[in-house]
């Protein structure tokens, strides 16, 4: 996976001097404005000789300030592969707000590069057809999970989030032919999740599943909604790791009002008389 030049920045500054340190920490809090810096004033912002930058600057192989800057803006694009910038006890808020901001376009970026259009067809194809959806995830996907279930029945459907082991076992295990149980899961390797996938197939439900490819949840599944997985994914589970599974409903709720003949498929406010009270 490539590394972004603010990644290598900072896992360099353990091997600099004082000096460099200054200039590493000021350009991952600021690069934004660094771009738009010159030298001399980065240097005066950072209490450096001119020197000390151009030093800084061929640490990272590039030829000087200027080649340095328009390598660092090329950086804070977003592109694919995906990288995901830990946020550390040190950082500023500043640096918070902007690796936050930045994770969460890199996760979208990388959705458009990596979502399958045909599948997303195919899994709103066959939840248009169902007479029932249940929507089943566990720990932080639950909330994936309760989105769902308030934008299908937006549009009409019928559906709900099965939270909790036991009420998820008995609402898989009496499932039924042309009903759909919905899966959400990241790492498409929770035990839970495959197994019920399996109990609601063995009724003569289908299963649609938005997970990992080449999981053993993609392997039970009829329909997969395939979403590559962030990495250390069971050790934590950041922001960006679960935004595109909710851009994945959004396509799957548009995509379902497409076929429905809505005049405005991605406005569900158009689509149902729901009203609330404005103060």
């Amino acid at each position: 996976m490539a590394v972004s030049l603010l990644q290598r920045i900072l896992q360099d500054m353990g091997e600099m001097g004082a000096a460099e340190q200054r200039i590493g920490a000021f350009v991952n809090s600021s690069p934004g404005e660094v771009i738009h810096m010159s030298m001399a004033k980065l240097a005066e912002r950072c209490s450096v000789s001119d020197p000390t930058i151009m030093r800084f600057c061929r640490r990272f192989g590039f030829d000087g300030y200027q080649d340095f800057k328009l390598h660092l803006a090329q950086s804070l694009v977003p592109s694919a592969p995906f990288a995901y910038e830990q946020i550390v006890s040190s950082d500023s808020v500043e640096n918070i707000v902007r690796k936050t901001c930045r994770n969460s376009l890199n996760a979208i970026q990388r959705a458009l590069e990596d979502l399958v259009p045909k599948q997303i067809e195919a899994a709103a194809q066959l939840l248009r057809g169902a007479t029932w959806i249940g929507i089943y995830a566990s720990g932080i996907s639950e909330i994936t999970a309760i989105d769902a279930e308030h934008k299908f029945q937006r549009l009409g459907m019928r559906c709900a989030a099965v939270i909790g082991r036991q009420k998820q076992w008995m609402h898989a295990e009496s499932s039924r032919p042309n009903e759909v149980a919905l899966i959400f899961s990241q790492s498409g390797h929770t035990k839970q999740m495959v197994e019920l996938a399996i109990a609601a197939r063995s009724g003569g439900a289908r299963v649609v599943s938005v997970t990992a490819a080449e999981s053993p949840l993609a392997r039970v599944t009829d329909v997969l909604v395939a979403v590559l997985p962030y990495d250390r994914t069971e050790l934590m589970t950041p922001l960006a790791s679960r935004l595109n599974h909710h851009l994945v409903i959004n396509m799957l709720v548009t995509a379902i009002a497409v076929s429905s003949g809505s005049e405005f498929p991605d406005q569900l406010p158009a689509l149902d008389s729901w009203l609330t009270d404005k103060i």
